[in-house]
């Protein structure tokens, strides 16, 4: 009887160790790709090549993306042990500024590591500013006009035009002070809200229409709350 369980014991530990040696293990020489500066509305894509360095199938079982706006794609779900696939993202950077992280989780069968996170990393620079991105009424009075003044901040190196600007409320009205903005200056847009007897609040939005290419249509909040 001790002898039978001596021997089961050994082949269950054989077994493990057998188990052990035979693991997948996922492995990506450069996991951080930096893209730089880039102009906001600029597309970065990306290919990241992932290894597996195991004894073992190592398969790709999904990948999750930290936003929306990153695709990434696995050319191979299922990499045999010293092969390896590719990985290929893509960055929409439209409605981005300033320093930028992306990640893409990537979850495998590696029991060491059964997520591993690739990066897309850079800095998005807007060739068009506009202070304030929302305009806050705060409280009007009925009867009683508030003017609000918006500044366009030409980054890019080309003239920018504003060709036209719209309000989504008839108690909004909007005028381009200055529509020609040659690079480094700025123009003007002017807002004036009047309130209605029946108001209790304002909210909707402004359309400004631009020749640029990379922002054709930007769109600002519009909100206020209304006192007798």
């Amino acid at each position: 009887m001790g002898r039978i369980l001596l021997l089961t014991n050994l082949i269950l530990t054989l077994s493990m160790a057998a188990m052990a040696a035979t693991v997948p293990e996922i492995a990506v020489e450069k996991p951080v790709f930096e893209f730089g500066t880039i102009a906001q509305g600029e597309k970065v894509e990306h290919t990241f090549v992932l290894k597996n360095r195991g004894s073992a199938p190592l398969t790709i079982k999904n990948t999750r993306t930290s936003c929306g706006c990153t695709v990434a794609n696995a050319s191979s779900s299922v990499i045999q042990q010293g092969k390896s696939t590719t990985i290929k993202a893509s960055f929409d950077s439209s409605n981005f500024f300033g320093n930028v992280t992306k990640t893409i989780s990537v979850e495998t069968n590696d029991p060491k590591t059964p997520v591993f996170i690739l990066t897309l990393k850079g800095t998005v620079v807007e060739e068009i500013v506009v202070a304030p991105r929302q305009v806050n009424l705060g409280t009007l009075k009925t009867g009683t006009g508030k003017e609000v003044t918006i500044t366009v901040e030409n980054k890019g190196s080309k003239q920018l035009k504003l060709i036209d600007v719209k309000s989504s409320l008839p108690q909004v009205a909007v005028r381009i002070a200055r529509s020609l903005i040659n690079p480094g200056n700025t123009g003007t847009i002017l807002v004036t809200a009047t309130a209605r007897n029946e108001d209790r609040m304002l909210s909707g939005y402004l359309t400004i229409k631009t020749n640029s290419s990379s922002k054709p249509v930007i769109t600002l909040p519009v909100f206020g709350s209304v006192v007798k």
